[in-house]
């Protein structure tokens, strides 16, 4: 037997494109075929992770020239989507430690993107392979903004440092072209003039904007008009005025070429004014609008020539709740979108009360997955979000959809699902139902400690739960038992699973066994059988459909097939991980599995070639959680990097 992936190749360590069928050439440093076949690897479709925000810190978008894409860094990846589409998506994943902004060239050839250590990269934009261009080091801390002048020769780096808040550099060689002066906290953000002559102006904690001539860029005068914290500042696409805009909620316009104040627009509005932080401004393409997003859970539109409020959205449901909050926003042809608190694209039109479209998705690792018999794949983050993907064909592909509900921000340490119920263990000890794309309002369990794994049986009335304090519960139609294994010793459980098809669960232990019971009410009686031949504590079980096989992961990275029934082992040989298991899940015809580890690859096994493997090296940056299969020929996994993948295989 041999295997063969099918869907789209993934061909470099930095980049993974989500367009099908699109071969390109191999390349072995991301992904391999183990074996002796050939070494191609593909993935079929990539769901991006949401913008990462902070409470009170505007965030950073930035489109292409002709307006078609989106540009963001959430975690250490930084994420292209279309706007018209934005279930099409890619990713870069260059940057080694947390990604703060990404920024195309007025050219559209290239991105440059900056971290929190200081560091700014630049790759191309424009083909597969995304190969970087340079890398430079101009600040000693986080790279708030950046931005590029009109030749995309130079380009403007600011935020936080030691020695200085902003630099200005050629983008291929690092050649000082500027010196960024005169503040005297954190720069928020900067802009360069896209037309001779050439002008700058940067912002600043300080409440103070700074203005530069150019080439190269240094200091001609400080603009003193703001009262607060300064948090963004944007040229009009004309290039004959800058807009500033703060936590002060004043909006400041200013003439283009010689920085001098035009006006404070529509002062005199106090009732159309924000009454939040103003976060982000941006310009329509006519330079006639500005849109501003803000705190108060707002986005206005204001007409600059005849200074005054043409327009509010509000976001949200009307609450103060803090996840609708607007922290950054971007205005590129019929496309207006802002960014909630939540990681939430707000799709918005001038004349519209409320949101034309919203595009949700995970904004932090995702912790655990469940998926249901009619393929609504639920996924839940560290921070307490639960999100739904149907891949059943019913609706549109790499949709995420907010379930209903809420679990309190509180994070989910396991899922499990039995039919379409969904039973979800929390970090503050709850056991929390699912059903539909929403989280039940009745129904929830306190289990008395937080869990480790769950198990659910195919009538969904029953849950096995090993917890964190090294206890066993069976919840019963709502009634929690506390169960005693039963065992001779007192090894701690880790990991439990349940056979759907009968009573017999598997336990997994911390003496690096697994044992297997069989359930009778709310009473575990063991069966005597056992798995031998780990080395490290089991932190992952998975019964195949039919019952007749059991897969067992270690911390260690090993996988043992065994037989349920007698314990017996049927290979030992699926060891090509280098790190704990986090997942296994088996295909429905039960001749493969695959697994999901903390060294960020995704394997699937044969069990008739237990040689035989195909290996998906750094699937997800920071660890894979979470892997199921689909059908036969096509798994889904999650990963550290709040992303949703799905790869294709066929095998020959």
């Amino acid at each position: 037997m041999s295997f063969v992936q099918t869907g789209l190749f993934r061909n470099s360590p930095s980049i993974i494109t989500a367009t099908k069928n699109q071969h390109r050439a191999t390349d072995n440093r991301c992904c391999t075929n183990t074996g002796q076949k050939s070494d191609n690897v593909y993935v079929e479709n990539y769901f991006a992770p949401a913008p990462v925000t902070s409470r009170g810190q505007p965030v950073r978008l930035s489109t292409d020239p002709k307006g078609e894409k989106i540009v963001y860094a959430s975690g250490r990846t930084i994420v292209m989507r279309s706007l018209s589409e934005p279930e099409k998506a890619w990713e870069y994943t260059g940057h080694t430690t947390t990604a703060t902004v990404a920024r195309f060239s007025p050219s559209g050839y290239y991105v440059a993107s900056g971290d929190v250590t200081g560091k700014v990269r630049i790759w191309d934009a424009i083909n597969d392979e995304h190969i970087l261009k340079s890398e430079f080091q101009p600040l000693s801390n986080r790279v708030a903004d950046i931005a590029w002048d009109m030749e995309s020769k130079r380009i403007m780096a600011v935020g936080d440092g030691k020695n200085n808040f902003g630099q200005v550099f050629t983008f291929d060689t690092g050649n000082s072209v500027g010196t960024v002066m005169a503040h005297s906290r954190v720069i928020n953000a900067c802009a360069m003039r896209q037309r001779r002559p050439f002008r700058a102006v940067t912002c600043s904690d300080d409440t103070k904007c700074v203005f530069y001539h150019g080439a190269p860029y240094r200091y001609a005068n400080l603009l003193n008009d703001h009262t607060g914290f300064v948090q963004d500042v944007k040229y009009a696409p004309s290039d004959e005025y800058f807009v500033s805009v703060g936590a002060d909620r004043k909006i400041f316009l200013y003439d283009g070429t010689s920085g001098e104040l035009v006006r404070q627009v529509a002062a005199g509005d106090a009732e159309g004014a924000h009454t939040g932080s103003i976060l982000a401004v941006a310009w329509s393409p006519d330079s006639r609008y500005i849109m501003t997003s803000s705190s108060d859970r707002t986005c206005k539109f204001w007409d600059i020539g005849e200074d005054r409020l043409v327009g509010t959205t509000v976001i949200g449901d009307g609450s103060r709740a803090p996840e609708h909050q607007q922290v950054g926003n971007v205005w590129a042809g019929e496309h207006i979108v802002s960014l909630s608190l939540s990681g939430a694209l707000n799709y918005l039109q001038m004349d519209s009360a409320t949101p034309v479209r919203v595009v949700a998705g995970h904004q932090r690792a995702i912790t655990a997955a469940a998926l249901t018999q009619k393929q609504a794949l639920y996924t839940a983050s560290y921070d307490g979000q639960l999100c739904t993907w149907d891949f059943s064909g019913n609706s549109p592909l790499g949709v995420a959809t907010i379930a209903a509900g809420s679990l309190g921000a509180v994070r989910v340490e396991d899922a499990a699902a039995s039919g379409e119920l969904v039973a979800l263990g929390l970090l503050d000890g709850q056991l929390r139902f699912a059903e539909a794309s929403a989280v039940t309002a009745a129904g929830a369990v306190g289990l008395g400690a937080a869990p480790r794994s769950l198990a659910l049986d195919a009538s969904g009335t029953t849950v096995i739960a090993v917890l964190q304090d090294d206890g066993v519960v069976v919840v019963r139609n709502g009634q929690v038992t506390r169960v005693e294994l039963g065992d001779e010793d007192s090894a701690a459980p880790r990991v439990v699973a349940m056979d759907a098809a009968s009573s017999l669960v598997a336990v997994g232990f911390a003496d690096f066994s697994v044992r297997f019971y069989t359930l009778s009410g709310a009473a575990l009686t063991p069966t005597g059988a056992r798995v031998i031949g780990h080395t490290r504590e089991i932190t992952a079980l998975s019964f195949s459909a039919d019952g007749a096989l059991l897969a067992s992961g270690d911390a260690g990275g090993k996988i043992i097939v065994a037989h349920p029934k007698s314990g017996d082992v049927v290979t030992k040989r699926w060891g090509a991980h280098t790190a704990r298991i986090y997942k296994i899940d088996w295909a429905p015809d039960a001749a493969h599995a695959a697994s999901a580890s903390l060294d960020g690859h995704v394997i699937v096994w044969s069990v008739e070639e237990p040689n035989s493997k195909i290996t998906v090296r750094n699937a997800h940056l920071g660890g894979a959680s979470t892997v199921h299969f689909l059908d036969n020929d096509t798994v889904v996994s999650t990963g550290a990097d709040a992303a949703v993948k799905v790869w294709g295989f066929t095998y020959e």
